[in-house]
């Protein structure tokens, strides 16, 4: 074995958190490799932590004190006595000076006789050479590469970039020089908005990548985002895994990506995936790397970047080819040759993952953090999820908002397409908000089925949203209402049981029983209903009356008939008992509040003029003192949530009364910012 130059795995330091850690967990048990978890305080409790063989705390909570700290990660790598740091993606995956920390302290181990430590990933100049941008655009136009017309200089500040602009034409996008995934990036779209999109950028970067360097590109509007992925050995063996399309994006983030492209010829696929190959060759690129390139139209591409780690799509790559990508890393990294050429890799049928993300559609994909008090996954053959969450677990506003990923695979994209919408309709995730729902109606829209979208897609089809709000019809409504009502019954009929063969709810009055009031977006709608027996009820929802039979109700279900249909609701209640989340499985998800059915008499309602946090997060900056006069749609405040950064504005306006908060505090959802006393228009 030693003299082949190969040196097995056998634990590895999982440099990384949530559904990625678990992912490679996954591989890791099926190889028989032991795996170390490394976690912040937030992530405690995380199915991750409890899944690894060994976990260690990082102390602190922040992406800087924990999963981007150096130091803590290799003390832990000694400690453990992990051979291999397996970074997952994002943080630590494409930092060059951590491969090279890496491979000095593998140095250190060999020369006082232990064994190597070996850093899963492509060699660190590699990556250097692919984390400078200004390098990689030179690298490629040396060699004939068409790069997309930018500016790319270290350390350039906003005076040289907005030069730039000016001399490219806008619109023009400004990027973080030292990472992806969406993180510090704006469009700009003319002079004037160029320091505020730079100043936002840069923060961002800051937050995601430790680095605020930025560079400028020229901004092709209906361009599409086109992949290649490489896999290369230490031995000099490097082959192409085909393309994905990745042009369905929000905040310049990936929601959608799939296998085959549906919007690229026989022949742009072939030149694509040779350049990749090319770029490659050119790096002596070994492990899993991906070539991202904008693709303008037949015959006209650039490269983008290289992502110099494992790329969150790389399921849909794994589908179609049979592959684990996360083995071959790792045996790479042990020194193994690649044992197929490229001919012998003939990809088959379509693949098609979906990002499920905490976050709010119908509010411009607003992040939201909270716990998520119920997950259930359905079993089906063609379904893959990969996630880093489950029933109990805490979303926290310091990372990166996905939950999970959802990969099918069919023989052709109409059939994945169509696995694709059942598999969605019948994930449940209740306690926070997320884009479950939009990415169904994704998976249904006619454009999407057609492949016809680029990366501007979903910032032009502001219908969808407006579909989102109305998806259910009135009779759904009336089914999911009746059905909660029923569920409140039983509930209280088990909390406080009456006499035997009495229906719940059952009076010793004339009156009626009190109606149950729901809020339903800014609408309230009362259900009635009068007790036929323990099981059965007449029901009154909008203008529909009817027989309910409840059948079932348990803590986190109701199963029932409502005019001449079986109906399944899994429920999940907030902390303060009044708001309801619900699923129906083939039918969608939904949040309703309960009415108090007994108001409170004098109770204080909210101020005028408080402004509170909507999510948990860190404030970055305050943007006016106290005695300021502010207009409507000022910006007040930006914090950052998720990796994201929000901006608080000014509803009306007013005079600034009090500042609650100062740069730097972290804040929960709810908490008072701020508050402006308004402005009388007399």
């Amino acid at each position: 074995m030693a003299s082949s130059g190969i040196e097995p795995i056998r634990k590895v330091l999982i440099a990384n958190r949530g559904e990625i850690a678990r992912r490679i967990q996954r591989t890791c048990r099926r190889l028989g490799i032991r795996t170390v978890a490394v976690y912040s305080d937030p992530d405690r409790e995380a199915p991750f932590v409890r899944e690894a063989d060994e976990a260690y705390p990082l102390q602190g909570q922040t992406p800087a004190e924990t999963y981007l700290s150096v130091e803590k990660i290799l003390a832990i790598a000694d400690r453990s006595g992990a051979d291999a740091i397996h970074p997952g993606y994002g943080f630590l995956s494409e930092n060059a000076a951590f491969a090279r920390q890496v491979a000095e302290r593998s140095a250190q181990r060999v020369a006082s006789g232990q064994p190597p430590l070996r850093f899963v990933g492509p060699h660190p100049e590699a990556i250097a050479r692919m984390g400078s941008k200004s390098e990689a655009r030179a690298l490629m136009a040396a060699h004939g590469i068409a790069t997309i017309p930018g500016y790319y200089e270290p350390e350039a500040g906003p005076e040289a970039l907005q030069a730039a602009a000016a001399k490219l034409g806008y619109p023009v996008l400004l990027k973080a020089a030292a990472g992806g995934g969406g993180k510090g990036m704006r469009i700009v779209s003319e002079p004037a908005a160029f320091q505020e999109a730079f100043d936002a950028a840069q923060r961002e970067a800051l937050n995601a990548f430790g680095c605020g360097d930025l560079l400028l590109e020229r901004y092709f509007p209906g361009a599409r985002h086109i992949e290649v992925q490489l896999l290369g050995d230490q031995h000099g063996h490097l082959v192409h895994l085909y393309e994905r399309e990745c042009s369905l994006q929000r905040r310049y983030q990936k929601v959608w990506e799939e296998a085959p492209s549906p919007g690229l010829s026989q022949e742009d696929r072939q030149a694509l995936t040779a350049t990749a190959l090319q770029i490659g060759r050119l790096l002596a690129y070994d492990n899993a790397g991906t070539v991202e390139f904008l693709y303008v139209g037949p015959g006209e591409f650039y490269f983008l970047e290289v992502n110099t780690r494992l790329q969150v799509e790389h399921p849909v790559t794994e589908a179609l080819l049979g592959l684990d990508l996360v083995e071959w890393q790792l045996r790479i990294a042990a020194g193994e040759a690649l044992p197929f050429q490229q001919e012998d890799l003939r990809p088959a049928g379509h693949a098609i993952e979906v990002r499920l993300y905490a976050e709010d559609p119908a509010a411009d994909f607003r992040p939201s953090a909270g716990r998520i008090l119920q997950w259930q996954v359905p079993e089906l053959p063609y379904l893959r999820i990969d996630s880093g969450v489950e029933t109990g677990t805490e979303v926290s506003p310091f990372y990166d908002p996905l939950l999970a990923k959802i990969i099918v695979h069919a023989p052709t994209r109409p059939q994945a397409l169509q696995r694709l919408a059942y598999a969605l309709s019948h994930l449940t995730c209740l306690g926070l908000r997320h884009n479950l729902d939009f990415l169904a109606l994704l998976s249904s829209d006619p454009s999407v089925q057609a492949g016809q979208y680029d990366t501007t897609f979903l910032s032009r089809r502001k219908d969808l949203f407006d579909q989102l709000a109305h998806r259910f019809d009135t009779d759904t409504w009336a089914a999911w209402l009746v059905g909660l009502t029923l569920w409140r019954l039983a509930q209280a009929s088990a909390s406080l049981p009456g006499l035997p063969h009495f229906p719940p709810s059952w009076r010793n009055l004339p009156d009626p029983p009190l109606p149950y009031g729901w809020q339903v977006g800014h609408k309230t709608v009362t259900v009635a209903y009068r007790p036929l027996d323990n099981r059965r009820y007449v029901c009154r929802a909008f203008d529909q009356e009817g027989q309910a039979w409840l059948l079932h109700a348990g803590p986190h279900e109701v199963v029932y008939e409502w005019q001449g249909r079986h109906h399944t609701l899994r429920i999940a209640l907030s902390e303060e008992g009044s708001l309801h989340w619900l699923h129906e499985p083939g039918k969608g998800h939904a949040e309703v509040r309960l009415m108090p059915r007994f108001p409170e008499s004098g109770r204080a309602s909210p101020q005028e003029g408080q402004y509170r946090a909507p999510m948990p997060g860190q404030v970055v900056q305050v943007l006016v003192r106290p005695g300021d006069t502010v207009t409507p749609g000022q910006p007040l405040l930006v914090f950052v949530s998720m990796k994201m950064e929000n901006r608080l504005t000014a509803h009306q306006a007013g005079q600034v009364k009090a500042v609650f908060v100062s740069e730097g505090q972290t804040v929960d959802a709810g908490t008072e910012l701020l508050r402006i006393e308004p402005i009388s228009e007399t």
